[in-house]
């Protein structure tokens, strides 16, 4: 048991990670030129800092029982932990609701096509999931182990008060994390697959005359693409997590076997909050390139500002204005011009650039003065 438990240990410390990375360039890409003004887009920013704290304070939580002590934050790191695990959830059910509604909205319901309305549906979902888990202030506590002859306590836990109904509560838990939100995704999924494939044999077909055509963009089909796989990926990590969590709570068996089912099933339900990164890059071709030109701007950036450093260090140029016309600036010379004689239409003649190098403190160069007409 104990190798399984530096496994889970390891495994999902690599994964958060990993996952936090994913979702740190995910939040970048997406507010970028091409998905920057979409409505998903504050959606999909949502979930990238929902997962993100998942992760975080999941891998704070075994990190701090690596070695036993004691500790006074353990009821507030779980708490968090589920309140941004709700999150997630919630923000993932919308946004297929969302898709659906871009493809098949038969009653012409309203939908969140503005970004400020958007980031602020994600943050009423962030304080119903604060009041969801309110209750954790009163009916949980953390409860302190003793060794024998000892006084002062080797290790903590957070834990539930014993007159808890813990099966109600982790019925009602599941339900608004799985129960609820996995069919709403399931029936949105058909839908938009079955409405999207009806489309593209439409396209297909070249019938220009169809009443049934689905006018969607390049840009609104990619992103339906993307965040269907993202909600599919939901389904698949989740269900296994959920569905033995409520069998260990209904059998009271807690075997060894059952123990190692729920550390991969533990893994698996954490890979979901890791992996959106992964899906979103194949199964959406303007992610991949938004994302490599992410990466060429940024060192591109990088080579361009050391390469200016290098040739700013030395050189210092000044620009000749003439006294009689309008004051502007002529073009400059470069710092290894020699003297030249230049007309202009304003009236300047430019007889070159006073280029100063800097050795030990002292200026060389030559003292030019322009000639007016």
């Amino acid at each position: 048991m104990l190798i399984l438990e530096r496994i889970r240990t390891i495994a999902i410390l690599c994964l958060s990670v990993f996952g936090c990375t994913g979702n740190i360039l995910t939040l970048i890409v997406v507010n970028q030129r091409f998905f920057r003004r979409t409505a998903s887009a504050a959606f999909i920013s949502g979930l990238c800092i929902a997962d993100c704290f998942v992760l975080c304070l999941h891998s704070l939580q075994i990190v701090t029982k690596l070695r036993p002590q004691v500790t006074r934050y353990d009821c507030i790191v779980f708490f968090f932990i589920d309140v941004f695990r709700l999150l997630s959830v919630w923000i993932v059910c919308f946004i297929n609701i969302e898709r659906c509604s871009l493809v098949f909205n038969p009653c012409h319901m309203p939908r969140l096509t503005s970004q400020i309305k958007s980031r602020l549906f994600v943050i009423l979902l962030f304080c119903l999931s604060l009041i969801i888990f309110s209750h954790y202030t009163y009916h949980m506590h953390i409860e302190y182990v003793y060794n024998t002859n000892q006084t002062i306590p080797s290790r903590s836990f957070c834990a539930f008060k014993k007159d808890f109904h813990r099966l109600t509560w982790e019925s009602i838990r599941s339900a608004l994390t799985y129960w609820l939100t996995v069919p709403i995704c399931i029936v949105c999924n058909f839908i938009i697959i079955q409405r999207l494939h009806h489309a593209s044999r439409i396209e297909r077909s070249l019938s220009p005359d169809s009443k049934t055509k689905l006018d969607l963009s390049s840009k609104q089909r990619q992103l339906t693409a993307m965040l269907v796989a993202s909600s599919v990926c939901f389904i698949v990590t989740a269900t296994p997590s959920t569905v033995h969590a409520i069998y260990l709570l209904l059998s009271k068996n807690f075997g060894s076997h059952q123990y190692v089912i729920h550390i991969f099933t533990n893994i698996l339900l954490h890979f979901h909050h890791a992996s959106n990164f992964l899906v979103f890059i194949f199964s959406c071709a303007r992610f991949r390139i938004e994302l490599v030109e992410l990466f060429r701007n940024y060192f591109c950036y990088k080579i361009y500002a050391n390469w200016y450093k290098r040739s700013s260090q030395n050189t210092e140029q000044i620009v000749f204005y003439s006294a009689k016309h309008q004051r502007t600036p002529v073009k400059l010379l470069s710092q290894k011009s020699n003297m030249q004689r230049r007309n202009n239409p304003n009236g300047i003649i430019i007889l070159g650039t006073n280029n100063y190098n800097k050795r030990n403190g002292r200026s060389y160069g030559h003292h030019m003065q322009p000639l007016c007409k």
